[in-house]
C-alpha cells in the first residue's frame, strides 16, 4: 500500500456527507460539531450556541426534528446523539417523577431519534449513527447518578440491537463511552480534580477534540466493518 492509500484511510474526508448533531451546544457537542465541519460535512445542530453547522429547532416529537433535518439537508449520512449535563441525585432521594424524566430524556428521547434515522438510512443504504454515553452505563460504581447510568445503559443495549437490525443495509451503530473530560471536570474543585486525575492511567483528563476524533473515525466510511460497538474514552480508567 503506498503513501497516498495510507493517507486516504487515516484522514477523515467526510465532504458531501450529511450530519445532524444532538446535544450540540454542552460538554464534547461544540468540538464534534467543529470536527464534522471542518472535514467537509453539511452540519445541521439542535442548539443555536454551537460553534458551526446551521441551527434548526423542533417544538414537535423527537423524531420530529430528525424529519425536519433530513428535509432541509436532503437527505442524512451521519446522525451523532451527544450527552447532556448529568443530574445528580441519590438514588433514594430521587422522586418517582424525576426517574421517569431521567429515562425520558437520556433514552427515549435520543432512542426515537436514533430509529427516526435508521429508517431514512436503511432505505437510502447508507448511515452512520454514534451516541455518546457514559463509563457509568458500563460499571455502575457511580454515586448519585443511578436513573442517568441505567438511561444510558438501556441506550446502548437499544444502539446494539438497532445496529444488528440495520448491518446489511450499510448502517453502522455505535457508542462512545466517556469519563472525566475537560468540559464536565472544569466546575470542580481543584482537591476533587486532583484525586479523580489521579486514578487516571494517563494521568490527565480527556480532551473534547479526542472526543470528536473518536466521532470522525467511527463516521467514515472507511468504518463501516464497525458496529454494535461501544469504545471507552477513559484514558484507560476503565478497561473491557
Amino acid at each position: 500500500m503506498n503513501a497516498i492509500d495510507i493517507a486516504h484511510l487515516v484522514t477523515a474526508d467526510l465532504t458531501g456527507q450529511r450530519a445532524v448533531v444532538i446535544g450540540a451546544g454542552y460538554g464534547v457537542g461544540p468540538a464534534v460539531v467543529s470536527a464534522l465541519a471542518e472535514a467537509g460535512a453539511t452540519v445541521l445542530t439542535d442548539d443555536a450556541n454551537a460553534p458551526a453547522g446551521e441551527h434548526i429547532a423542533s417544538d414537535g416529537l423527537p423524531a420530529d426534528l430528525i424529519e425536519s433535518c433530513i428535509e432541509k439537508l436532503g437527505g442524512l449520512d451521519i446522525l451523532v446523539v451527544s450527552s447532556r449535563p448529568v443530574k445528580n441525585k441519590p438514588v433514594l432521594d430521587m422522586t418517582p417523577e424525576e426517574m421517569r424524566s431521567v429515562a425520558e430524556e437520556e433514552m427515549v428521547i435520543p432512542a426515537l431519534q436514533m430509529q427516526e434515522a435508521a429508517r431514512h438510512m436503511v432505505k437510502a443504504g447508507y448511515g452512520r449513527i454514534i451516541v455518546f454515553a457514559s463509563m457509568s452505563a458500563k460499571t455502575g460504581v457511580h454515586h448519585d447518578v443511578a436513573p442517568y447510568a441505567a438511561a444510558k445503559g438501556g441506550l446502548l443495549a437499544f444502539a446494539r440491537v438497532l445496529a444488528a437490525e440495520t448491518a446489511e443495509h450499510g448502517v453502522t451503530v455505535n457508542g462512545i463511552a466517556t469519563a472525566l473530560f475537560e468540559p464536565q471536570v472544569k466546575t470542580m474543585t481543584e482537591e476533587k480534580r486532583t484525586r479523580l486525575k489521579g486514578a487516571i492511567p494517563v494521568g490527565r483528563f480527556g480532551r473534547s477534540e479526542e472526543a470528536a476524533h473518536a466521532v470522525l473515525f467511527l463516521a467514515a466510511r472507511n468504518a463501516g466493518f464497525v458496529t454494535g460497538e461501544c469504545l471507552n474514552l477513559s484514558g484507560g480508567r476503565f478497561m473491557d
